[in-house]
């Protein structure tokens, strides 16, 4: 009781004194302020909806490797250029035109999407991909309604690569002119002279396989001459200031390989697979004729050659004016030659073997595409071999003259030889250009199959179709492949193949059944087998059967989010909030599966598979990739896109005081 009339008597004495105060100050009770306390607030982080973007029709994406089939470094730059006339209908990931930045990858992904996509004709996009260190490669990629997530990827080889033992069989140099003067011998260069040699007439890179590295491989090599008084211009035919450095990569066709290697075997890097634009491709009939029919078709190649001159300042030659250069191959004695023809003369000019090429009534040659359905052999001296270009910045091959095949002056060499003068620089191919005589194979030139593994389920296993012969190959990477349990062949060769399924090196593909129901290939008995079909096209609507089957399928949720990397500065965090995105999966560092989900989405991973799994995803608004490892189970998670969100400093409300 004491105590509460004390507290009582004190408050009564605050009150007197507050009131005595106010009178001092104040004539009128009126004026009297008193501030109400401030208002507590709180800091709210507001979730990133705003960074969320509009799915669109379809979408494609595009990795770029190395030789060897890994991805570019974060250290390397690669650019993308749209050759395709339609090349403004691709946009970027957030559905917007193409910018610059959208042109420019590191750590060689790319990814685009497209707002419609015409239902009976689809779309598709020639590309030519560059990057410093690198040699130029080309591609194309096609959607369809049926199809509308799309990638591809392209393989670039550097500048300088020696072989090494289990890799592919390409070599490549780079060297000054000066470098390649040999003893006794100097150079120099000036705009006005070209390029002096004194002390010998030319000077000359060559690059040969070395032949223990490449045993039942690959033989073969290229040596570039460059003679006294040569001159070098640029695609403006302005005549170089300074001197340039040579660049030649040589790129065997593995013909040895062919002939020798087992059934159970899919070499995973070949370099046919670095091969401009890939073999099945489109030449016009005739290059001088605008208006003339283009064929599609398949190049069986004798080997290909990179040849870059380029000075300090970045500028390439592109030709030699009245001059040229002497290109000499070295040809695999294993090649086969699908249009076998003999060349008896002694004139070897370009005039004078095309006019035996092409003659009426005996040439089997019109602009270096065979037109005859002849039987195939072994290459010979004497043969003629069509000489073909690539033109870079349009991602085209040309015909462009006919050597002939020589003996090597050493009679127990495993090559022949073949030489030609050129007067630009490009890849230069030695290739037999085939193409399917009177009919059509296939309907639309299309074939389409199913995949099913050894209890025979529809397959969800990563592994590559390979098509191939002697000089040739298609690969139909998983990644091609929006289902993994069907593939399709665009543009089938028109010549005998081999089909193998492959998987970490290794070909898993038992047997096949056409669309007739005729089995080919043996009967299924879990042994790999390499499937040769007289016409592909007849696999149209059959089925491959796999030698394996995976001891479970796990079937992983993933979610591409914006999370706010803000907020710890608020007191109330925001929830992230899920966008459409392209996803790429990588299977033991090899790219398999591109992915375009409108937020969460399922991923198909192998049990008990022993490789490990990444996603490489972007934010969708800008050029930005990220890179996670997944498990390999059924955990849901995440694919976070950090972003800086806003705060929002509101009042405090829903306390729940008195």
């Amino acid at each position: 009781m004491g105590n509460k009339q004390f507290k009582l008597t004190k408050l009564a004495l605050a009150l007197g004194v507050t009131v005595s105060l106010a009178g001092c100050f104040s004539d009128n009770d009126n004026n009297v302020d008193i501030q109400p306390p401030p208002e507590p607030t709180q800091k709210v982080v507001a979730p990133p909806t705003d960074q969320v973007v509009d799915k669109q029709a379809g979408s494609f994406s595009i990795v770029v490797t190395d030789s060897q089939g890994q991805p570019l470094s974060d250290e390397v730059s690669a650019s993308i250029n749209f050759t395709s006339d339609n090349a403004a209908s691709v946009l970027n990931t957030a559905g917007a035109a193409l910018t610059d930045e959208d042109r420019v990858a590191t750590g060689g992904s790319f990814a685009f999407t497209v707002d419609t996509i015409p239902a009976d004709t689809g779309l598709s996009f020639d590309f030519v991909i560059t990057a410093d260190g690198f040699l130029s490669n080309s591609g194309t990629v096609e959607i369809t309604a049926d199809a509308a997530d799309v990638a591809d990827q392209i393989r670039l080889t550097a500048r300088s690569l020696e072989q090494a033992e289990d890799a592919a069989p390409i070599i490549a140099a780079t060297s000054t002119l000066a470098d390649l003067a040999g003893e006794g011998v100097t150079t120099s260069y000036s705009a006005d002279g070209g390029l002096a040699i004194e002390g010998a007439d030319s000077i000359t890179l060559t690059q040969d396989l070395d032949a223990e590295k490449n045993e039942n491989k690959a033989a073969g090599g290229v040596a570039v001459t460059l003679d006294n008084g040569t001159v070098f211009r640029d695609a403006a035919n302005n005549v170089l200031e300074t001197v340039p450095t040579l660049t030649v990569a040589y790129f065997a066709n593995e013909a040895s390989r062919s002939e020798a290697e087992q059934d159970g075997v899919a070499a995973q890097d070949s370099s046919l697979d670095a091969f401009p634009g890939g073999l099945a491709l489109t030449v016009a009939e005739d290059p001088n004729d605008e208006a003339g029919t283009a064929r599609e078709g398949s190049f069986t190649t004798g080997g290909f050659v990179a040849i870059e001159l380029v000075d300090e300042n970045g500028t390439k030659v592109d030709n030699f004016g009245d001059g040229a250069i002497k290109v000499a191959m070295k040809i695999d004695k294993n090649t086969v030659n699908t249009c076998p023809m003999t060349y008896a003369g002694e004139d070897l000019s370009a005039e004078a073997v095309a006019a035996v090429a092409q003659a009426d009534g005996t040439g089997l040659f019109a602009n270096g595409v065979c037109t005859q359905a002849v039987a195939t052999r072994k290459v010979q001296a004497n043969d003629i071999f069509p000489v073909w270009s690539y033109n870079e910045n349009l991602g085209k091959w040309s015909f462009e003259s006919y050597g002939v095949v020589k003996p090597d002056a050493d009679e127990n060499a495993t090559t022949f030889d073949v030489a030609v003068s050129v007067n630009h620089l490009s890849y230069w191919n030695l290739d037999f250009f085939t193409y399917i005589l009177d009919a059509e194979k296939c309907d639309n030139r299309r074939l389409s199959f199913d995949i099913v593994d050894a209890n025979d389920n529809p397959s969800q296993v990563y592994a590559d179709v390979l098509v191939e012969a002697n000089s040739y190959r298609l690969l139909i990477g998983a990644y091609n492949r929006s289902d993994l349990t069907k593939g399709t062949f665009r543009n089938p060769p028109s010549f005998p193949v081999k089909l193998k399924m492959m998987k970490d090196g290794v070909n898993i593909l038992d047997n096949a059944v056409t669309g007739d129901n005729v089995t080919v290939g043996g009967a299924a008995d879990g042994t790999a087998t390499g499937v040769e079909f007289a016409n592909l096209c007849d696999l149209n609507n059959g089925t491959l059967k796999l030698t394996t089957a995976p001891a479970s399928n796990i079937v992983k949720p993933l979610t591409p989010q914006f999370v706010c990397s803000n907020n710890d500065a608020g007191d109330i965090p925001a929830t992230p909030v899920s966008t459409p995105t392209i996803a790429q999966l990588f299977r033991g560092g090899r790219f398999v599966k591109t992915f375009y989900p409108s937020g969460q989405f399922d991923v198909t991973l192998e049990g008990g598979d022993t490789a490990a799994y990444t996603v490489r995803y972007k934010n969708p608004n800008n050029n930005t990739w990220f890179t996670q490892a997944i498990e390999a189970n059924t955990t849901a998670a995440t694919l976070d896109i950090p972003v800086t969100c806003t705060i929002n400093e509101v009042p405090v409300t829903g306390t729940g005081g008195n």
